[in-house]
């Protein structure tokens, strides 16, 4: 494990330790199912400003947590992704019969935090990786709390206009200054989550920011140093 992983261990479990400590990853399957999960913003960004905290909101079963892990392994950072979300999935896997099945219920519970758990263990990064399952809103009040600043923040949670918009508004009075918010599905265009893209629209119109650039369904801005 990574000092910067350990200290965020210590502090917000205490003394249980590491998720991963003693978690049989060999009893459940590997599935690396995702979206837009290695996309270059990704690796990028943490190659350009070797972040200590990178926060992921929104981690679905891990494929963007495990490239955003790998970065910091590959360019030698002493860092950890804090990696934050329900696990639950979102409205749409509760609503569209055809994914619905990717939650992998048990006894009406969806299991996909041990899929997470099993896909990042197997990928070889989990010294890198401290999960937190909690909402957005609570993970955000948990490093207010401790005074935590991250220096990159993936956000990748819901992808309805008010979801987006707190989550920007949340995790931007949290980021370091001069530290990045990559913003997942978004499109100039608005053929794909429309939502997303007036969230983000709005909320540059709104607030000073540097460096805005996007690519297919991802784009990323800085706040000012």
């Amino acid at each position: 494990m990574t000092d910067a992983a350990d200290a965020l261990v210590r502090l917000l479990y205490r003394d249980l330790g590491s998720p991963f400590r003693g978690f049989p990853a060999g009893l459940y399957a590997r599935d690396g199912q995702g979206w837009n999960s290695d996309h270059p913003f990704l690796a990028r960004t943490v190659r350009e400003t070797r972040p200590r905290l990178v926060v992921e909101v929104g981690v679905w079963k891990g494929a963007s947590t495990i490239t955003l892990a790998r970065a910091l392994r590959d360019a030698g950072v002493d860092g950890a992704v804090l990696a934050v979300d329900t696990w639950l999935g979102s409205p749409e896997h509760w609503i569209k019969p055809n994914i619905f099945p990717d939650l992998h219920h048990v006894h009406g519970y969806p299991q996909l935090y041990r899929t997470f758990l099993a896909n990042v263990a197997g990928a070889g990064v989990a010294p890198w990786v401290v999960p937190l399952p909690i909402d957005s809103g609570g993970a955000a009040g948990i490093l207010r709390h401790h005074e935590l600043r991250p220096d990159m923040v993936h956000v990748d949670a819901g992808h309805d206009y008010a979801a987006v918009a707190a989550d920007l508004a949340r995790w931007w009075d949290r980021l370091a200054p001069g530290g990045w918010i990559v913003a997942d599905d978004y499109d100039p265009e608005g053929a794909v989550w429309p939502p997303v893209r007036a969230a983000v629209d709005d909320f540059l119109a709104a607030h000073r920011h540097e460096a805005f650039e996007h690519s297919p369904l991802k784009c990323r801005f800085r706040k000012p140093a």
